[in-house]
Formats: structure tokens, C-alpha cells, sequence
């Protein structure tokens, strides 16, 4: 499987490209901008061609995919139709797009030539997020009631920003968890033109509510999150992707009897064993991208693709616009 890399900056080349390394898949070539950043990824990894316009790469190269982290994200949007126009299958970083416009033409293109524009929402691959989908699907967890979260970051360039690169991750994954909303309402603060807070609630079709509580209010080089769900009697909490906490009834203790932990009841935890060496991050990088690489293979469909993430994007877009009128 040829694919191609469009985006060389930090995040390809201080993490991303080593999350690649088990993955089938032969690279034909990349395509930066920059080429002081093209250079340093060219002078530590076998590239066999090299390409300072991606377009060139694309009508050049016999390409099955392209995966995505361009450094301008409004760039988006047209790299991911432009591949789609080649007949190339795209791992895009999110947002894939702005608005729900651009969605439904990527969406069209996605259905006219077949090949799949997917999104880097990796939460739905992160480990311990995928533990916790799990959880609350088992018949003892009940139906969820209740869904609380908080993802905070550090400044940034400005709110829409900020919404659509990192508050978007946590709208995807409440729906990854609960499914669709039928109900939005966004509370604001702002401190000054980096930094602002929302307070997202929301109504789930399913009748459970929740809140997305995300800013760029904490001074951090990497988003500091929470996630709570409760069913009926239990929650499982997630805690900075590191731990999962399943709060289960516990046995009736009177204290005078020898007692035991159970394994049905009480407090079930996980966190990461390390004692084995592994590069493996549990970030769900190494995850979705494995997911998109091997559906290709297999003729199968990556998820999420543009038909399902467009739900996403027409969140966001109500979120602003909700923003927007509070302004």
C-alpha cells in the first residue's frame, strides 16, 4: 500500500511518523512547506521523493492514501478534495473542515469516487476511552444518565480556533459515547482574546444530558482532561486518559467476617502497566491509524468518514454560532 504525508511539522516528526512504524504500508513520498521542517524530517527518515507542492505529489505518484497534518488548518478542507478528486483515500487532522458546507461536498465526493476522508479523532481510539465505551454497553452499567467532562488547554489564537481544534475532540467523543444531541445551549467566559472558557450542555437522543466544560484558560502544554458517566448505581470515570475508575456497588460489608475484593462489585481500575518496554502511547494514534490503513486493505470503510463526522461539524457550527450571538 503506497501513501503519501502531506505535513512534516512537529507533531508528524516528533511523534506521529513513529506511531507508523508497525502499520503496512510502503511511504512514496511527503510534501511540506517548510523546508527547514522538510529537511529535518527528510534527514532522519527514508523518504523516497520529496515535494514542496502536494498537488504535484498527488498527479505524480501512484498513491492509495494520504495522511494529513498540514501546518495551516484552513488548508483542511481543500487538501482533503483535492485527494478525494485524485482517487486517494485521506487521514486528515481534524477539523477536516469548518462548516457544514464543506462537510457535505467532501461527503459527496466521498460517495462519488468511493475512497474515504477520515478524521483524527483519536479519542475514539484512546484506550482508555475505549474501555469506558465498553463499560457503560455492559447490562449492569444501565442506560447513561449523566455525562460530565472537562478539557482544558493553553491560549489560543482565538476562540473559533480553540473550538474546532480542541473542543471539537470532546463534542466527537460524547457522541462516540452517547450518540447523537438533540439539545445544545453554551455559556461563556472570556478573559481576553487568547483565553475563554465554554460551558457546553446538551440533551442526548437518548434522554441522558450532559456538560463539556473546555478553555484555554490553564497555562499547559497538553490538554488536561476528565470524563464522568453515570448509568444507574454505577459511573466510570476517566481520568487524563492515564486511569479508568469503574464505581460499582459494593458487596454489604459488616466487618465481621474475613473479607475479600470482589470482582463483581466494588471499584474495577486500570492504568497503563509499563514494566514491558513499549513506544505503544495509548493516545489512540498508533490505534485509528492501524484501523484506517488495515480497512483500506480489507475494502472495508474507515470510521469515522465524513458521514459520520459531519455530525461533528454541524455541532461546532452551532456551537459558534451560539458563541456568536452571545458576543
Amino acid at each position: 500500500m503506497n501513501v503519501g504525508i502531506i505535513g512534516c511539522g512537529n507533531l508528524m516528526y516528533h511523534f506521529v511518523y513513529d506511531c507508523m512504524k508497525q502499520l503496512p504500508f510502503r511511504l512514496a513520498a511527503v510534501s511540506h512547506t517548510d523546508e527547514a521542517e522538510l529537511n529535518r524530517f527528510t534527514n532522519r527518515y527514508h523518504v523516497p521523493k520529496v515535494y514542496r507542492d502536494y498537488k504535484e505529489m498527488l498527479h505524480n505518484e501512484q498513491l492509495d492514501a494520504m495522511i494529513c497534518f498540514p501546518t495551516d488548518v484552513h488548508s483542511h478542507y481543500s487538501i482533503a478534495k483535492d485527494c478525494l478528486l485524485a482517487q486517494v483515500h485521506v487521514f486528515m487532522e481534524r477539523p477536516p473542515c469548518f462548516t457544514r458546507v464543506q462537510a457535505q461536498e467532501l461527503l459527496e465526493l466521498q460517495i462519488r469516487t468511493q475512497k474515504y476522508v477520515m478524521t483524527r479523532f483519536n479519542k475514539r481510539f484512546t484506550t482508555a476511552y475505549m474501555m469506558a465505551k465498553e463499560i457503560i454497553q455492559r447490562e449492569e452499567f444501565g442506560p447513561v444518565t449523566m455525562f460530565l467532562s472537562k478539557f482544558q488547554g493553553s491560549e489560543s489564537a482565538s476562540d473559533e480556533l480553540f473550538l474546532f481544534n480542541h473542543v471539537s475532540h470532546h463534542i466527537d467523543l460524547a457522541r462516540y459515547l452517547l450518540g447523537e444531541f438533540q439539545s445544545v445551549h453554551v455559556d461563556k467566559i472570556k478573559v481576553n482574546d487568547h483565553m475563554v472558557g465554554f460551558n457546553i450542555s446538551f440533551i442526548a437522543d437518548s434522554g441522558a444530558i450532559g456538560v463539556i466544560q473546555s478553555g484555554s484558560l490553564q497555562k499547559i502544554e497538553y490538554p488536561m482532561e476528565r470524563v464522568e458517566i453515570t448509568g444507574i448505581g454505577s459511573n466510570v470515570i476517566v481520568d487524563n486518559i492515564r486511569s479508568v475508575e469503574y464505581n460499582r456497588p459494593a458487596p454489604k460489608r459488616d466487618g465481621f467476617q474475613l473479607e475479600k475484593l470482589a470482582d463483581g462489585g466494588d471499584t474495577l481500575l486500570w492504568n497503563p502497566n509499563h514494566s514491558n518496554m513499549s513506544n505503544y502511547s495509548y493516545y489512540g494514534f498508533e490505534q485509528q491509524m492501524f484501523h484506517f490503513i488495515t480497512s483500506i486493505l480489507n475494502g472495508d470503510a474507515p470510521m469515522p468518514h465524513i458521514e459520520d463526522t459531519i455530525h461533528t461539524i454541524e455541532l461546532l457550527e452551532l456551537i459558534h454560532s451560539l458563541i456568536q450571538e452571545k458576543t
